[in-house]
């Protein structure tokens, strides 16, 4: 019960007796006073007839006697008049049956009215006649006494909403502190550290809100400290201080990624471009007129690719790389105009030095060797210097499988796949690095095609993804993975979701319905985002970790670390646990700055109660240096996806 709801009902409570005292008090006072004019009435009566009926019994007329209490009691307001001689003998007797017009009967029997009749005697002189009772009639006393309390009922009650109404504007004021620390702390729960804006008027709540704020305050500092570590261990690692682009060894990790990795990437194009002479011009005039015409070649390919270069790289001295996703040969080509014919004031103003540029352009696939790829690339280079100065030559011998024909034809075979049920899951464990004991199976959906034959996902999730079909998919996955919960042991198990079933309304209601179908099986379950999907849309993101906390399920982020906005992730959506890219892992062995920077990343998440799990660990020496930077690892060395 609510604190609010516990206030409402003690006020109550007590207002309730408080009032019910008031109406019964009152009550109590009009009947008694009632009685007391009830007995007036009735004596006065007696005194009255006293007089007419010494006249008839003084002549032992009992017509007349009878006359005389008749004229009295026919009036209306009398119950009982009794007349009797000395020796007690009823000489006269009137009387009405009992009845109270109007009123219930349960307040006639809760407050009964029974005021004492009124007597006088009945004397001519000195001599005594009898003696005459009267009872007056309380009906119209209790109607009176009904009316009364029922107005005094209904100004208490609209005394009782008064005070019911006031109570809660008064609560509402003291208690909006209190709403206010309880967000602060739920944020607090979920690694937000926010302030309380509120300022309650109470001592001891803003004593309480002023606490709440430091202990948040302080936290973040300390993690706006480690992020800022983290940050600059990954600038020195693969930031290029002169241009603000990313530097070699990014550019060789971030396309490794793309032509191995799992990301939703079915083919793009590589572009390559060397300056001609800035050694010459390094040494002839200046150094920093050579750093002047590198700088100005990075902000201008910032302009022109922006939009569509997912990696912008300086690769040496004098070399620059550039990625584009998810375009094919001839969309490629035209970025490569765009940004040749922006650069041509640039290299004019250093024409007289022989200063020029070769821009090169390669298609590429997933799974196509790296070395192979830039191979391809400096051949284009290289025939683009032969053509003359400041050209271009793009080589399109690599024919994409994902053409249009291609296209449609895997929409067909996903199409299919849905329509079927034609999956197989592949599952690899993920162990935690000090015991080997297991944290989750992770899930890993494969395509069968009209053969029977595993599809990977990287070969399908790209062509998915550009039908829009990843909803789909991964209601399949996450129906396959409840049917197998459901059929096994307690098994843990983590799924992949894309970024489109995350923005998906109706994806993630029909979600949060069959994870409350689990019941308490929920909790086995975990739902794994890409550090690049969720900074795509990190409110939808947020969303949906939200959503798969409150069924019990847990929520993680894969691949985290390498992308430069992997800190900022962190921060603004902090996960249960995060799997640090593969590449990081061999970080760690690498040069000592290279090795600070992945430490500062497990820090920055372990400082958060983040769980920090390695990937691509596949020997025994790997998995024992890497107890104590990372909690858990997956890998080959641990076991291979293999059917379940």
């Amino acid at each position: 019960m609510t604190l609010r709801r516990q206030i409402m009902l003690a006020i109550s409570a007590v207002f309730i007796c408080i009032l019910i005292g008031l109406l019964v008090f009152s009550v109590r006072g009009t009947r008694d006073y009632l009685e007391q004019q009830l007995a007036s009435h009735a004596q006065d009566a007696a005194t009255a007839l006293s007089v007419p009926l010494a006249q008839s019994l003084s002549r032992d007329d009992a017509v007349l006697a009878e006359l005389n209490v008749s004229s009295f009691f026919d009036r209306g307001f009398f119950k009982r008049i009794v007349v009797t001689d000395t020796k007690g003998k009823v000489l006269v007797e009137r009387e009405l049956p009992a009845k109270v017009a109007n009123v219930p009967e349960w307040f006639t029997n809760a407050f009964p009215l029974a005021p004492p009749g009124g007597e006088a005697f009945v004397s001519a002189g000195w001599r005594q006649l009898g003696r005459v009772v009267v009872q007056s009639q309380p009906e119209h006393a209790y109607q009176y006494l009904w009316n009364s309390a029922r107005e005094v009922a209904i100004w208490v009650t609209l005394a009782y909403g008064v005070a019911l109404l006031l109570s809660h504007l008064l609560l509402q004021v003291i208690l909006n502190p209190l709403y206010a620390i309880e967000r602060s702390a739920r944020a607090v729960q979920e690694r937000r550290f926010e302030q309380i804006l509120t300022k309650p008027a109470a001592r001891e709540l803003a004593r309480v809100v002023r606490a709440m704020n430091d202990m948040s305050r302080r936290i973040a500092e300390i993690l706006d400290t480690e992020t800022a570590k983290a940050e600059a261990f990954r600038k020195q690692v693969l930031h290029d201080e002169l241009t603000g682009l990313d530097n070699r060894r990014s550019f060789d990790l971030h396309l490794g990624e793309l032509l191995t990795g799992p990301d939703p990437v079915a083919h793009g194009m590589v572009i390559g471009l060397e300056i001609n002479g800035l050694k010459e011009l390094n040494t002839g005039v200046s150094y920093q007129r050579g750093n002047a015409l590198l700088q100005a070649v990075a902000r201008i390919s910032g302009v022109v690719l922006t939009n569509s270069a997912s990696i912008r790289a300086r690769l040496g001295g004098s070399s620059f790389g550039f990625v584009l996703m998810d375009v094919n040969f001839d969309e490629g080509k035209s970025w490569c105009q765009e940004l040749l014919s922006n650069l041509e004031e640039v290299f004019a103003g250093v024409q007289d030095e022989g200063v020029s540029c070769s821009v090169g352009a390669v298609p590429f696939k997933v799974g196509e060797s790296k070395g192979h790829l830039m191979a391809r690339l400096d051949l284009a280079i290289e025939a683009a210097r032969q053509s003359g100065r400041n050209t271009m030559f793009a080589s399109n011998h690599l024919v994409s499988e994902q053409d249009a024909l291609g296209s449609e034809r895997w929409r067909a075979l996903i199409q299919h796949a849905l329509n079927d049920n034609r999956w197989r899951l592949l599952a690899q464990p993920v162990v935690h690095l000090s015991d080997q004991t297991l944290v989750h199976i992770e899930l890993m959906a494969r395509l069968l095609d009209e053969d029977n034959a595993m599809v990977p996902a990287a070969s399908f999730v790209p062509m998915a993804t550009r039908h829009k079909l990843m909803p789909e998919v991964d209601r399949a996955v996450v129906l396959l993975a409840c049917a197998r919960l459901q059929a096994s042991d307690a098994t843990p198990m983590a799924i992949n979701v894309s970024l489109q079933s995350v923005c998906q309304r109706s994806f993630v209601e029909w979600l949060r319905g069959v994870l409350r179908e689990q019941g308490t099986k929920a909790k086995l379950l975990s739902f794994e985002m890409s550090c690049f999907g969720v900074s795509q849309d990190v409110d939808a993101s947020r969303a949906f970790a939200s959503m798969v906390r409150s069924q019990g399920a847990r929520f993680g982020i894969d691949r985290l670390g390498l992308d430069r906005v992997s800190t900022r992730v962190l921060r603004q959506l902090p996960p249960d646990y995060v799997k640090l890219d593969s590449v990081l892992s061999h970080e760690v062995d690498g040069e000592q700055t290279a090795a600070d920077w992945v430490n500062s990343i497990a820090s920055l998440a372990r400082s958060m109660d983040v769980q920090v799990i390695a990937q691509g660990v596949d020997t025994e020496e790997k998995a024992r240096r890497l107890v104590g930077t990372y909690d858990a690892g997956q890998g080959y060395f641990f076991g291979k996806p293999e059917p379940l």
